[in-house]
């Protein structure tokens, strides 16, 4: 390990289209501690102006860096620049030389603390940068501001911004001008700033013909890409330059003249010309309509493109008169953008009339869910008509709707009809524009309803409008419509696109739904209102039937779409439960008395079945070699064991996990092969006798018998009946019965005396254990009864005190770890968290502790943190296998002292623990902890220490 002399590594600077060269200095008194060989310096150069990288150049630290004289100034240091050879950087390029750079890497000199020892927090100071135009000056200390977007410094005669962040563990700090231009159409643009006395001389394209010392390339801009304006066209002392740019299209034949600015449709309140120029030394607020024409002779406006600019400023801070500072953005957008958030595709045409005729047609093409096309060879001072036909059987019921024209106001919707059910359906036209100012016309194109099918048999759904009822309350569900019911429409699967389709306003409380199997006839089933849905919780249930008497049982419910943008909402049709099989065989399925088995099959994820209402709706699950379960009712959340019996009387164990509200559905069963080993052990430790057990309230083909010396698994017949258990105990001919109650067994289990037979339970951590042993009978007085008696009354509680126990439960937990300043610098987040104290276990002899945590989570809460988590598990725990749990057992039973813990039980999940530490963390905890004032400890303490004594000793 090596240590340099820096407090803050500055990573990468990027220096962007200021000056062909510009120093930095890093300077202050800096700790480094490095965990490699080398520390690497990286340099990247951008060309002047485009900003595009050309080379980086990279070397260890230790041999670029020049070490200043601790008495000097470093404002007035004499230093060398170093010569480097710069690097191509395009990738899957040979490394070749392509060009030279000259840099200075300067740390100051002043002594450091001694290794080892801790520094002075007076003596430890923050590093900074210094910019300057040139070597001789002016510097300025640059800070890094992570806290604020952009700020602004002097540089030399001018002011230019800052803008730090952090990418990969990497701090980059960018140096740009005032002015950036943002560029968010679909086409790559050519930029350029020209003087005024010759921007007309180079308008027409003739480049060659125009002063190129009035012309400056600023370069190409991507979309999607930002580049700051040149200094240098900012700050000329004698010529103004102004924006002029034009579209690039590589895969074309095209060209086009650079742009001109046009005359927009109202005077702008801020200057009386008619036309301006864009002048980037001098902007103000406002938008821009500009035309880039096709050179081909023609000076038709059709053969072109059009782009609005839009100048937007930030005040970023104040000059030495208070006067504010602005960062301005030039943002290049599309005259007309269409913004599509329907569920299915559609077709568009935008024309210039209304007569839809194709000679008139400016751009037509598909629209897909979530796209955004943009239009740009449109002029938006010109009329302009929308088309629009999705698919799935729709039709446009009227003419193309006006979108943007100087005398009408423009269609907020377009009525469709569909061809298949007749149903008419309103597509919402939402514009943002301006009538003072021209502005880029965005379009949002949306649908207050969509109706989304998935995992169902083909349905066909009726709409019913039932506000002429007139007690809704007796007809929540009805098995038929009444006289004043009128049927609106009707929904067949045949509509469907991809499982979606769309639907105009609805009044949830006046409509009812009814649903049949479309595949096999027409019988509906119950009528339900579906005024529940009009809440952001509501739900509703219903049954669709076929001609063949199968039924599946429907879930609605609704919820906003996922563009947050618009406020559609959508009705999800989803089967009321699925299942998933994640057993590794095939299942057979039934769910009601009177049902057929169905086949789940190893692959099967969240299916649904038609069964038939024979009966009550109980789940019945089986294996192939083994019988149907219990009936199970699905009615909540929770996750139960199985259990299904095999030829030989043995049980074989499937857990089912019931989760709800997935993916629309109420409930989804996930099967899951559970381990040989059941929740419950029935261990017969007599000699003679023969232990039956079953679950109370069974019939007779449950019980199980355990033979002298033997054990069983088990696990409860029905998950959700009593929680008691039958016990037959057969010794020869004469067979006795029990009842005990596992939820209150002390009071249930004293009668086994009676029949030779001691019966209690253990509870370990997963398994609960039921055992019998040989009760042995002494006679009263006898020497082996006194010394009993007397170990008894010495060591132990009264056996009739019954145990108390407290039990804390805790659905989410928080702690903040807030220092002096004060700053918050951790948070633990603790769930399902399960704390238990028993005391009076064991007949008041043991006393136990019990904690589980279900998922732990802390989380770094420094600003601009790129690790925000610390320590997490590397996936989501389930409910049966927290992240921590501890259950601890204590003795009440004492003897010279030592203290005895009967079970020590200490499990943290085997899932792979994800631990990120970054380094201004470490130093954050550390200032913490030297800003410790620990007022209640003297360091003149007499107390001693005293190591304590640990004992493991194995009883088998």
């Amino acid at each position: 390990m090596k240590c340099f002399s820096s407090k803050s590594i500055l990573r990468r600077i990027m220096f962007w289209n200021l000056l062909s060269l510009m120093l930095v200095e890093v300077c202050g008194f800096i700790n480094c501690y490095l965990f490699s060989c080398s520390l690497h310096f990286f340099i990247f150069y951008h060309v002047l102006p485009t900003g595009q990288p050309v080379g980086i150049y990279s070397a260890p630290l230790k041999q670029v860096v020049q070490k200043l004289p601790s008495a000097s100034s470093s404002d007035y240091a004499k230093f060398e620049l170093t010569l480097g050879d710069l690097m191509t950087t395009k990738e899957h390029e040979i490394l070749k030389p392509s060009g030279k750079i000259r840099f200075a890497v300067l740390v100051s000199g002043r002594a450091t603390a001694k290794q080892g020892s801790r520094a002075s927090p007076n003596r430890s100071r923050s590093g900074y940068i210094q910019i300057s135009p040139s070597k001789d000056g002016p510097w300025t200390n640059m800070k890094l501001n992570y806290a604020v977007p952009a700020a602004c410094w002097r540089f030399g005669d001018c002011v230019i911004a800052s803008e730090a962040t952090v990418k990969e563990g990497n701090r980059y700090v960018g140096i740009r001008s005032l002015v950036s231009i943002t560029n968010t159409t679909d086409f790559a643009i050519d930029l350029r700033l020209k003087g005024r006395d010759s921007q007309s001389a180079g308008s027409d394209g003739q480049l060659e013909n125009s002063d190129k010392d009035d012309q400056i390339e600023v370069g190409v801009l991507e979309p999607g890409s930002t580049i700051p304006v040149p200094l240098s066209g900012l700050s000329h002392p004698g010529v103004l330059y102004t924006l002029q740019l034009r579209p690039t299209i590589h895969h074309e034949l095209v060209q086009h003249s650079w742009s001109d600015v046009q005359e927009r449709r109202s005077q702008t309140e801020f200057r009386n010309e008619q036309v301006l120029d864009i002048c980037v030394s001098d902007l103000y607020e406002s938008e821009n309509l500009l035309f880039c024409s096709q050179i081909d002779g023609s000076s038709s406006t059709c053969q072109g493109l059009w782009f609005c600019l839009s100048i937007e400023a930030k005040e970023i801070g104040k000059d030495v008169r208070t006067d504010p500072i602005y960062d301005w953005s030039i943002i290049i957008k599309s005259p007309l953008s269409l913004t599509y958030y329907l569920p299915i595709p559609a077709h568009y045409t935008v024309s210039a009339s209304h007569l839809d005729e194709e000679e008139t047609s400016c751009s037509r093409g598909e629209l897909n869910p979530g796209e955004v096309v943009k239009v740009q060879n449109v002029d938006p001072r010109n009329p302009l008509y929308l088309s629009l036909v999705p698919h799935g059987g729709w039709e446009s019921v009227h003419e193309p709707v006006p979108i943007s024209h100087p005398t009408e106001v423009p269609s907020k919707f377009i009525n469709l009809r569909s061809s298949l059910s007749g149903r008419v359906v309103q597509i919402m036209l939402e514009q943002s524009s301006d009538k003072d100012y021209l502005m880029a016309r965005v379009i949002r194109i949306y649908v207050p309803y969509w109706i989304s099918f998935a995992r169902l048999p083909p349905l066909t759904l009726q709409f019913v409008d039932i506000t002429g009822r007139r007690d809704k309350r007796r007809y929540l569900a009805r098995p038929r419509a009444e006289k004043s019911d009128k049927l609106l429409y009707g929904i067949g699967h045949e509509e469907l696109v991809d499982g979606y389709t769309i639907a105009s306003g609805l009044n949830f409380k006046g409509l009812g739904l009814s649903a049949c199997v479309s595949r096999n006839g027409q019988q509906l089933g119950a009528l339900k209102e579906l005024s529940p849905l009009a809440d952001m919780d509501g739900t509703v249930d219903l049954s669709a039937h076929d001609n063949d008497g199968k039924c599946t049982h429907v879930f609605l419910c609704s919820k906003l779409c996922s563009y947050q943008a618009v406020p559609t909402k959508v009705i999800y049709v989803r089967p009321y439960t699925t299942f998933t099989n994640r057993v590794g065989q095939d299942m057979f399925i039934k769910l009601s008395a009177g049902d057929d088995p169905k086949v789940l099959h190893a692959y099967d994820r969240r299916v649904s079945f038609l069964y038939s209402e024979v009966g009550p709706d109980k789940l019945q699950v089986r294996l192939e070699d083994t019988d149907w379960c219990q009936p199970l009712d699905i009615v909540k959340e929770d996750t139960i064991v199985i259990a299904m019996r095999k030829q030989d009387c043995t049980q074989k164990f499937v857990k089912a996990e019931i989760r709800g509200y997935e993916e629309g559905s109420r409930f989804l069963v996930v099967f899951r092969l559970e381990p040989t080993d059941g929740p419950i052990r029935i261990e017969n430790r007599t000699s003679n006798a023969t232990i039956g057990t079953r679950q109370s309230g069974l019939g007779e083909d449950t019980w199980i018998q355990v033979k002298p010396l033997s054990t069983r698994k088990y696990s409860w017949d029905d998950p959700y009946g009593q929680k008691a258990v039958d016990v037959s105990i057969q010794k020869g001919d004469v067979t006795s019965f029990q009842y005990v109650d596992l939820e209150n067994p002390v009071a249930s289990s004293t009668s086994f005396g009676e029949h030779g037979v001691k019966f209690n339970i253990v509870e370990t951590a997963d398994v609960t254990i039921l055992k019998f042993t040989d009760y042995h009978r002494r006679q009263e007085g006898s020497p082996e009864s006194e010394l009993v008696a007397s170990t008894l009354t010495q060591n132990e509680t009264e056996t009739g005190a019954g145990p108390l126990e407290l039990i804390i439960e805790l659905g989410v937990v928080g702690v903040s770890l807030i220092d002096h300043k004060p700053r918050e610098l951790l948070y633990l987040n603790l769930q399902k968290v399960f704390i238990s104290y028993m005391t009076g276990y064991d007949s008041g002899t043991t006393s136990r502790f019990k904690l589980i945590i279900g998922q732990l989570q802390l989380d770094n809460q420094l600003p601009l943190s790129i690790m925000p988590v610390v320590l997490a598990t590397e996936s989501m725990p389930d409910s049966n296998h927290p992240v921590f749990k501890a259950n601890i057992a204590v003795s009440n039973v004492t003897s010279n002292g030592i203290q005895v813990y009967p079970h020590v039980y200490i499990r943290v999940t085997d899932q792979t623990w994800r631990l990120n530490i970054h380094e201004p963390i470490v130093w954050a905890l550390v200032d913490f902890y030297n800003n410790l004032r620990f007022t209640g400890t003297s360091s003149s303490s007499t107390v001693t220490e005293v190591d304590p004594e640990i004992r493991i000793e194995d009883k088998a």
